[in-house]
């Protein structure tokens, strides 16, 4: 149930109840960055509400699985986490509706609990962003849509079970009235008992005896609801997420709890509730005002455990998190231009409390005192569309970003951080179904409050000296479009990075503790293809492979860091089958190769190549008022390969679905 304080939330949606009759489209409206005929954006995969269903996902996490240049990692909190191009996660932001979904406190988002039967729609965009994102998007950003019904009702429903008692319930109805308004209401429930192990020698020392790894269950619930008007010149749309989680965090299982410190944690409570407004306004024929603003709740209970029965409790962490922003956009559209002028602000707050007990139970806790932190981001930049010919337009964008830190827990003041960005691109149409574009931009990503003040329950030693990430991007990409048959993408890449934020191992009275610490730069360079082609009219085959490298800047002692956990080469295959009208067979091959990650004494080792194999099927078997009924059935890691993002931390073995889907 909804706690009181967020039950205020529904009154956004009252706002469109003044307004006339009359029906634009409510789906332009609630993007982040709004696409114009002239403008020039880095390159950017698309996934539509079919692609998504191939996937047969259950958490959102599992389709980022399947896409080459982006990894997806299960990092030691936990948290399922996506890096573009080998990038930092932090150095990617998810947007759900236009509003950014990750916890400012920590920076990142835990796609794993964000139920994939509530998306609509997914874009990712790699390179220099345009400004509308904030500060932060460094690397790229991630577009997160649901569903937004047309005229008429719908009703789509899916339930799945399958390996170690995974469960998933999703349930989205849509309706679209003519007088321009539009209704949505979802609910999605995740069960699981454990996660399959592929390979007993990764997790060496976790104690389980079957192939359940320990303390890798989950539970969780999520609710949505949005409503939208349109008219000809006026659009908006208000929603509403819920999602509560209970989960146990997967333990570093390669280390040796008698000599390292290793998390034992649960998390028995993680809430997130999220209001997002979106508003659009045509003033005449030349002037848009588009707005989007959010509301933000996170709370979380971390449960730290002494070893791996879990059964005495040594500390806990309780943080609440408030967060509210606003993004505005004003465009000017002219005869050979179009000017943006465009503001982001963000405000958050986060109550951080650690408790102790000597009992080893909840009973026994004892509270620290109650820290508060908070940070402020503000944007505020232009840019302009300028169509050069008939065949070549371009786009350039300047900003300022700020960070400050008014509010420090009992930790020192900082002082405030400023960085600027820019962007030019530049595309060019030579022939029909042929495009190229290139674009060039330096953006910056502020270190978070966790990064600059949060000790993880005694596992990492503070650095107050902690700098701004910069990074210069540059990318060329090259694609055709040939009668809906092929399609072909290239892409070349450069990220050019200064006081780039990693982890080192600091000895402390013994004890070995991580630190965040600027790296001296980095330059890393990389090249993406794609193509996918009907061999038949019935059979669909999709290439893609992902290729990167890099170096980073000598450190004080003239050693060369390795970059951590980044796959150099990433290959992918897939072949769909529409066998009969009812009946669609797909199966993937994904290759990940040549990545490194950092043992808990600071010596590198190299992470294993995995080859995995990913079958799905559907069978139409009923229609009902019109919808059609399927039967689903998946194959994730058919081999049961050892899958290795990270050192202790391996990616599910062999797991198998069924289900049933009204769609």
């Amino acid at each position: 149930m909804l706690k009181s304080r967020y039950i205020p939330c529904l009154a956004v949606i009252a706002p469109g109840l003044v307004f006339g009759q009359g029906q634009t489209a409510i789906d332009e409206v609630i993007v982040t960055a709004a696409p114009t005929e002239d403008r020039v954006v880095p390159p950017s995969v698309q996934l539509d509400h079919e692609a998504l269903l191939e996937f047969q996902p259950v958490a959102t996490a599992d389709v980022f699985r399947n896409l080459t240049g982006i990894s997806m990692r299960t990092n030691s909190r936990g948290e399922s986490v996506i890096r573009i191009r080998g990038a930092e996660e932090r150095q990617t932001l998810v947007f759900l509706d236009g509003a950014p979904l990750a916890t400012p406190w920590d920076g990142r988002t835990d796609l794993a609990l964000l139920p994939a039967g509530l998306i609509e729609r997914i874009e990712v965009t790699r390179g220099a962003v345009p400004i509308e994102y904030g500060a932060n998007a460094v690397a790229g950003a991630v577009d997160l849509f649901t569903y937004i019904p047309e005229s008429g009702s719908e009703l789509r429903a899916e339930l799945q079970r399958g390996t170690l008692g995974i469960e998933n319930l999703n349930v989205v109805a849509g309706l679209g009235l003519e007088n321009g308004w539009s209704f949505v209401a979802g609910a999605s429930k995740i069960e699981r008992d454990a996660e399959r192990i592929a390979e007993r020698g990764s997790v060496a020392f976790d104690p389980s005896l079957t192939r359940e790894r320990t303390n890798t269950d989950m539970s969780g619930t999520s609710g949505y609801l949005a409503a939208g008007f349109a008219r000809e010149s006026f659009t908006i749309r208000a929603s509403l997420l819920h999602a509560d989680v209970e989960r146990g965090v997967a333990a570093q299982g390669d280390l040796d709890p008698a000599v390292s410190r290793v998390r034992f944690w649960r998390t028995p409570d993680w809430r997130l509730t999220q209001a997002t407004l979106n508003g659009s306004w045509d003033i005449g024929r030349a002037l848009n005002v588009r707005a989007t603003g959010w509301r933000q709740w996170f709370d979380q209970t971390i449960d730290a455990y002494t070893d791996y029965s879990y059964s005495i409790l040594g500390a806990r962490e309780q943080g609440e998190d408030d967060t509210a922003g606003m993004r505005m956009a004003l465009t000017l559209q002219r005869d050979v231009a179009t000017f943006r002028l465009v503001s982001t602000a963000q405000e958050s707050t986060h109550d951080n409390v650690e408790l102790e007990t000597d009992t080893g139970a909840a009973s026994g806790l004892l509270a620290g005192p109650v820290l508060r932190y908070r940070q402020r981001l503000v944007t505020v930049g232009m840019e302009a569309d300028l169509r050069i010919g008939d065949t070549l337009t371009s786009t350039f964008g300047i900003a300022t970003d700020r960070a400050t830190t008014p509010l420090t827990g009992d930790k020192p003041s900082q002082p405030s951080l400023s960085a600027s960005s820019w962007s030019a691109g530049l595309r060019w149409e030579p022939a029909e179904a042929w495009t190229v574009s290139a674009t060039l931009g330096e953006r910056s990503r502020f270190p978070t409050l966790r990064e600059l003040y949060g000790a993880a329950l005694g596992r990492f030693l503070l650095n107050p000296d902690l700098r701004p990430e910069r990074s210069l991007l540059a990318d060329v990409n090259v694609r055709h479009v040939a009668d809906n048959d092929l399609f072909l993408d290239f892409a070349v890449w450069a990220n050019d990075s200064d006081d780039t934020l990693s982890q080192r191992v600091v000895e402390v009275d013994g004890i070995n503790l991580r630190q965040r610490y600027n790296t001296g730069g980095s330059f890393t360079w990389g090249a993406e293809a794609a193509a996918t082609h009907y061999l038949a009219e019935a059979l669909r085959i999709e290439l893609s492979a992902a290729w990167q490298d890099g170096r980073v800047e000598r450190d004080a002692s003239g050693e060369r860091p390795v970059m951590l956990q980044r796959p150099d080469v990433q290959l992918r295959a897939a072949l769909d089958w529409q066998a009969s009208a009812r009946l669609d067979l797909r199966a993937e091959v994904l290759h990940t190769a040549s990545a490194w990650d950092l043992d808990d004494d600071g010596v590198l080792a190299r992470l294993p190549d995995s080859t995995s194999v990913n079958l799905r099927g559907f069978l139409r078997v009923a229609d009902w008022q019109g919808r059609g009924i399927q039967l689903t059935a998946s194959v994730d890691n058919l081999t049961d390969e050892l899958i290795l993002p990270q050192l202790g931390l391996p990616a599910p073995g062999r797991t198998w679905r069924i289900g049933i889907r009204v769609n």
